[in-house]
């Protein structure tokens, strides 16, 4: 895990170091947080933590758990039922946000696709979730209903741990890939119902691969 450089504002840069920390499996899901060992991991103080933790906690990758915070477990049912909430609101999001689109956001959403394949064959994992949130950020922030964004970006945030454990099978990253262009050449042609489509075929793909993953990591936790 890398140590948080002592600057301004501290909390920040700790929330950012536990957060990878947690995407990257070097703070493993369902662990309990202990607050001296990761300030002492760290290099932080008590204040920084609390709030960096506070933010991991609304982000949903930290659960209150009776008395104690843990990571987020991987449970299937809770994976399948944020899918199709994201599946209900990103195709209406997508939907709504085609014909407003603007020709510099469709051209954000390509520079984040070619970034994301470039940390892929570096194979930096985390940078490839960071890229196609980014890809994802760009279309859904084309949408003029803002309630439904707030709505959709809170969901996403309850699944980041479940997408960052599905980069981490290099396997899949080629087929998310044709997925996501799939997405921009439709929104790039204004095919709204295309691109509803393609969203839709991308999202169900995701739910069996998270399906797939979680299944496996329990078979593996099953044998030690």
């Amino acid at each position: 895990m890398k140590a948080v450089i002592q600057s301004q504002p501290l909390y920040q840069q700790t929330y950012e170091a536990i957060k990878e920390a947690i995407l990257k499996g070097e703070i493993k899901s369902g662990s309990k947080i202990v607050a001296t060992k990761l300030c002492e991991q760290f290099g932080v103080g008590r204040t920084p933590l609390r709030e960096a933790l506070r933010q991991l906690t609304n982000e949903g990758l930290l659960v209150q758990d009776q008395t104690f915070l843990r990571v987020v477990s991987l449970d299937q049912r809770d994976f399948e039922e944020l899918l199709y909430c994201r599946l209900l609101l990103e195709k209406d999001i997508i939907r709504l946000g085609v014909p407003n689109i603007s020709e510099r956001q469709i051209e954000e959403a390509e520079a984040f696709l070619r970034l994301s394949e470039e940390a892929y064959r570096n194979k930096v994992n985390h940078e490839v979730l960071e890229y196609n949130t980014k890809f994802h950020e760009v279309l859904i922030n084309a949408c003029p209903n803002q309630r439904l964004v707030e709505l959709m970006k809170q969901t996403r945030f309850m699944l980041l741990l479940y997408r960052a454990n599905i980069l981490h099978y290099h396997y899949y990253n080629n087929n998310i890939f044709v997925e996501h262009r799939d997405i921009l050449e439709a929104i790039k042609e204004r095919n709204v119902e295309k691109a509803v489509q393609m969203v839709e075929y991308h999202l169900l793909q995701d739910l069996n691969r998270g399906k797939e993953i979680i299944n496996f990591q329990m078979v593996q936790d099953t044998e030690f």
